[in-house]
């Protein structure tokens, strides 16, 4: 019998049978896994659950994804705190920390994102797409988180400014005070601010990389301004300065402090300076120069003595005297600090029937006209004396066109609004005040000031010329030849030069000194002449003839 060379199998026959379904089910999960791998990419939209710092884009393409991303995240409720504030940490000793708020100047790189996540969901090797599909489904979708980044270095600039930190500045500049004798001056010492263009670009590199820590701001040394005798000699020195008053709209008034004057020697004060160490107290000699009129001084001589006063009779209409009483009240109280000056219009004001003022007679070109405001001129001429017996500086005034009744020739003083004025200066070294009042038919004005030493002024007028009126005669046919009568009495005209003269208080003459020159017009006399004739008287009528008797019959 023939002996066979072939190993007989010995393999169950059901165990092959297992393979080969293994292998069928492996080409099924496959074919299936393939399929899954090809999905994907047949679509243009992310995977259901895919979201950007908790914004929902799943199901969403490209375009609709980056559209909603980059609304909701413009919000800037949208940073938090986390992002928006800032921590800046100037390391100086004593400084606190500076918090800033950075939410206007971080922007989101939304478009890097989506493209990230499109590429996960759509792109990469084909048969991971499956794994991932299937990764992204178990997780409930993929979440991205993008990070803010502040890019734009003007707005970060802003940021800082409106923090407050570019105003640190440690660094302490010399400064200097006076004392009674010296001037003490401090020395400045160096400091450190905050280097803001450093800081700008380290904010914008490290929120780049998303990294919100504190930052330790990056500083400069700085140190304190160079200073001179000069400058401070600028700033410090000054002439003595009287002891003054503050005057209210109300008349009242409070004593200002007398100042000592200040100065000293700029090339020594050069010398302290230049060899002193930062921090250290250098002592500058003073020259004091005290100022003729000390606080005490003021306030035991304020409105103390009556430089002058004037009384005018006051007559006419109750308008006219209303009006003279109005003036003085207006004036009453008045203040005139050294060196300033009165003016009557100011003071008294325009005159209108809404400012208390009443009609009055008025001379207007010579003649008597009704006027609002008549008789404002007494309480000017009023005041014009007594500040001529004050011996202060008289500024501008003007004569009335005619002598006035109620002051002597060359002492009146006419005003009218706008035009002419009378203004007066206070010349003396102390504030003096201006009081006037109506009282039973008079009008009176007087200076109260402070008398350094006795005066007394004389006022002399010398007419240099009389002008009388002349004679202006008008026909006037209803009045019978031979008669007169005067119509217009005229106005003497005179040219008149006053002096002031002034004594001291022992009655020497000081000064005789030209003080007005004043013109008053001439008008003519208006004379009219009677040229009516009378008509000539008629001879007497002759009796008449008596009738012859009849004849006898």
């Amino acid at each position: 019998m023939r002996k066979s060379n072939e190993k007989k199998n010995t393999q169950p026959r059901g165990t092959h049978k297992a393979w080969i379904g293994v292998g069928i089910g492996a080409a099924v999960l496959l074919s299936a896994y393939l399929v899954l791998c090809a999905l994907p990419g047949r679509g243009d939209t992310f995977y259901p659950g895919t979201s950007v710092n908790g914004i929902e884009i799943g199901g969403m393409n490209r375009e609709a994804a980056l559209s909603l991303l980059e609304t909701e995240l413009s919000d800037p409720g949208a940073l938090g705190e986390t992002y928006s504030t800032l921590e800046l940490r100037p390391e100086v000793e004593g400084v606190e920390p500076y918090s800033v708020d950075l939410s206007g100047a971080l922007t989101y790189d939304v478009s890097a994102l989506v493209d990230q996540a499109y590429a996960h969901d759509r792109g990469g090797m084909f048969l991971s797409r499956g794994l991932r599909y299937l990764a992204s489904g178990i997780s409930g979708g993929k979440q991205y988180t993008v990070v803010p980044h502040a890019s734009d270095a003007e707005a970060v600039a802003q940021a800082l400014e409106q923090s407050g930190i570019l105003e640190l500045n440690t660094t302490v500049e010399t400064t200097w005070q006076l004392q009674e004798e010296t001037l003490e001056v401090t020395m400045g010492t160096s400091g450190y601010m905050v280097d803001g263009e450093a800081l700008t670009k380290q904010i914008m590199d490290r929120t780049a990389q998303g990294n919100y820590d504190p930052i330790s701001c990056p500083l400069v040394e700085q140190a304190p301004q160079p200073i001179t005798g000069e400058q401070i000699h600028a700033e410090t020195a000054a002439e003595p300065k009287n002891a003054s008053l503050e005057v209210a709209a109300d008349r009242s008034y409070k004593v200002l402090d007398a100042v000592r004057g200040v100065d000293f020697d700029v090339a020594e004060a050069d010398g302290l300076l230049s060899g002193a160490a930062e921090g250290t107290v250098v002592q500058i000699p003073l020259q004091r120069k005290e100022p003729s009129i000390s606080t005490k001084q003021l306030q035991d001589g304020l409105f103390r003595d009556v430089l002058g006063e004037y009384t005018t009779n006051v007559g006419g209409s109750a308008g006219r005297k209303a009006n003279v009483r109005l003036c003085a009240e207006k004036c009453n109280g008045y203040i005139v600090l050294p060196g300033e000056e009165f003016s009557y219009n100011a003071v008294v004001g325009k005159r209108t029937t809404e400012a208390g003022f009443s009609e009055a007679p008025a001379y207007n070109e010579g003649k008597t006209v009704q006027e609002v405001g008549g008789g404002v001129c007494q309480g000017s001429s009023t005041l014009y004396c007594a500040v001529l017996y004050s011996n202060l500086e008289v500024v501008e005034r003007q004569n009335h066109s005619y002598p006035s009744g109620y002051t002597p020739i060359g002492m009146d003083a006419t005003v009218s609004w706008g035009w002419p004025e009378f203004i007066f200066k206070n010349n003396t070294d102390y504030p003096i005040r201006v009081m006037a009042w109506y009282q039973d038919g008079k009008t009176h004005y007087e200076i109260q000031g402070t008398k350094v030493s006795e005066f007394k002024v004389e006022i002399v007028s010398e007419t240099l010329q009389t002008i009388p009126p002349a004679r202006k005669e008008v026909q006037d046919p209803t009045l019978p030849v031979g008669t007169e009568v005067v119509a217009e009495k005229g106005h003497t005209g005179y040219k008149v030069q006053t002096y002031r003269k002034v004594y001291d208080g022992n009655g020497q003459l000081i000064s005789n000194n030209k003080e007005a020159y004043s013109s008053y017009r001439m008008t003519e006399q208006v004379v009219h002449v009677g040229t009516m004739v009378a008509p000539p008287a008629e001879a007497p009528a002759a009796p008449p003839a008596e009738a012859p008797a009849a004849p006898v019959a």
